[in-house]
C-alpha cells in the first residue's frame, strides 16, 4: 500500500522565505504546533490515502497523464486558521488569484477518479497552503497574530504542474516523493 495525494508544490524561494518568517514568529507562541517543512509545502487537491500499487498505476495512466491544465498564476495572501482564528487547529496561507482555478482542477480530478472507480467524499474544498497544525494549547496572542496577519501578501507564483505524490511517514516528519506529474500547457 502507498500513501498518496495529488497536489501543487510550492517551491518559489521568495515566497518560502516569507513563509519561514511567519513560521519563526509562530514558534514564539506558547502553543504546541507541528510545522510543515519548507521542502514539503504544497496545496493538496485530493488526499487519496493508502492505495494499492495497481491503483497508483491507474491514477497515473488515467488521471495524471490525461489531466488537461494550463499554466496559471497563484497569489498567496493572508494567514488564517481552520476552524477559526479563535480556535486554530490548522494554520494556513490563503490563495487569492488562482483560487477558482484550483477548485476547477480539483473538480476535474474528482470526476476522473470517480470515472475510474474511486469513491470520493465531496467535502467543500477551500484551497490553502498549510504551514502548521496545532497539537494542543490556546493563545490569545496567537489569535491576535492570525487576525493581524490576515492580509499579509506573500507574492505570486506561476503554477505549471500537478503532481501525484507519495507520503512516507517517519518519526521526523513525512517524506514526499513524486510518482507522476501532469505538465500544464
Amino acid at each position: 500500500m502507498v500513501r498518496t495525494f495529488i497536489a501543487v508544490d510550492m517551491n518559489d524561494a521568495s515566497i518560502i522565505g516569507k513563509i519561514e518568517k511567519i513560521i519563526d514568529h509562530l514558534k514564539s507562541f506558547n502553543v504546541k504546533m507541528k510545522f510543515v517543512e519548507t521542502e514539503n509545502l504544497h496545496i493538496t487537491l485530493r488526499f487519496l490515502g493508502e492505495i494499492s500499487e495497481s491503483d497508483v498505476k491507474v491514477i497515473k495512466e488515467n488521471i495524471i497523464d490525461k489531466l488537461k491544465c494550463s499554466p496559471f498564476n497563484m497569489t498567496l495572501k493572508g494567514v488564517g486558521a481552520f476552524p477559526s482564528t479563535e480556535n486554530p487547529r490548522v494554520i494556513w496561507i490563503g490563495i487569492l488569484e488562482g483560487f477558482e482555478t484550483l477548485k476547477n482542477i480539483k473538480k476535474e480530478i474528482d470526476n476522473m477518479l470517480v470515472k475510474n472507480g474511486f469513491k470520493i467524499n465531496y467535502e467543500e474544498f477551500v484551497p490553502h497552503l498549510t504551514i502548521a497544525r496545532v497539537k494542543f494549547g490556546k493563545s490569545n496572542a496567537l489569535s491576535k497574530f492570525l487576525i493581524d496577519y490576515k492580509d499579509i501578501e506573500f507574492g505570486n507564483v506561476n503554477i505549471n504542474s500537478i503532481k501525484l505524490k507519495k507520503s512516507t511517514l517517519t518519526k521526523n516528519g513525512p517524506i514526499y516523493n513524486n510518482l507522476a506529474e501532469a505538465i500544464c500547457k
